[in-house]
């Protein structure tokens, strides 16, 4: 993962910022495939077929985004209706192993690209965003908190993290870290879309276009605990469960394995021991 995001990313990227001018024409408000960074920078060294090739690898990626989107609402569509979290339809899986009721719902859904032919698009396009905006975020903190609170109940059930096949490395001090980050991302977000930058009024449209995300989550949970009937906030740290849905595994041979592999870590030159640490 880490040399992934470094050479795909960060090196690619570099090169982008040192090939392309941060003025150039095709970049500002250009929505067509030459707006693309990557195809400026081929056309500017004189590269004729490669712009072409560019782009078709880009199609190719934009559907194979697609299909992993679709694989993925249709599979928790399927999961919030066999946790009955929604209406049982959406649990039915076929022979074959395909929830088809959630891959209907999420090609429903997908018809609403059909409005980039509508006059008003980018309006259309603004509050599409707005309700996904923020998602990102929650999902990340939500994450720091199941692991804090994980952790925390390995502690009050009197049970170690040795028990476990892999740990993070910096521990519920990174989940921490993480969530209080956001919450600081959440709150600055906040200020920002109620005044908008270069105004000292607030402005509810650019709110809710900025912040609906917010709205939306908070409605959904206040509905189902209305639905439901479950006022319980919190599950208390002695009553989690934390062996329901994890993998039969061998720790003992687990620990000889990792045991094994440190002593040879160990008898390796400082050059390999940093090459395996990075790969």
């Amino acid at each position: 993962v880490f040399w992934r995001l470094f050479l795909f990313y960060f090196l690619s990227l570099t090169f982008i910022g040192l090939l392309v001018p941060y003025n150039h024409p095709n970049l500002m408000g250009s929505s067509n495939a030459s707006a693309s960074p990557f195809v400026i920078a081929i056309k500017s060294g004189g590269i004729k077929v490669l712009p072409s090739i560019f782009n078709a690898v880009i199609l190719i990626s934009v559907i194979s985004v697609g299909n992993s989107a679709v694989y993925g609402c249709s599979r928790t569509i399927q999961s919030l209706g066999a946790q009955g979290l929604g209406p049982e339809i959406l649990a039915y899986v076929d022979q074959k192993g395909r929830p088809l009721a959630g891959l209907f719902m999420a090609a429903v859904f997908g018809l609403l690209c059909f409005l980039s032919a509508y006059k008003d698009k980018d309006e259309v396009f603004n509050w599409l965003l707005s309700v996904s905006g923020l998602a990102t975020i929650f999902s990340w903190f939500n994450i720091g908190l199941c692991h804090l609170r994980f952790r925390m109940a390995l502690k009050v059930q009197g049970r170690s993290t040795d028990e476990l096949v892999f740990t993070a490395a910096p521990g519920v001090y990174g989940s921490i870290y993480s969530m209080c980050l956001l919450i600081l991302v959440l709150g600055v977000q906040f200020w920002v879309a109620l005044f908008p930058l270069g105004s000292s009024k607030a402005d509810a449209k650019h709110f809710f276009q900025n912040y609906l995300g917010a709205v939306v989550i908070l409605v959904f949970y206040v509905g189902h605990k209305l639905v439901y009937r479950n006022w319980r906030i919190y599950v208390p740290l002695k009553e989690i469960d934390l062996d329901t849905g994890r993998r039969e595994t061998d720790l003992e041979m687990i620990k000889h394995e990792m045991e094994e592999e440190e002593l040879q870590l160990k008898a390796m030159p400082i050059y390999k021991r940093l090459w395996n640490y990075w790969c």
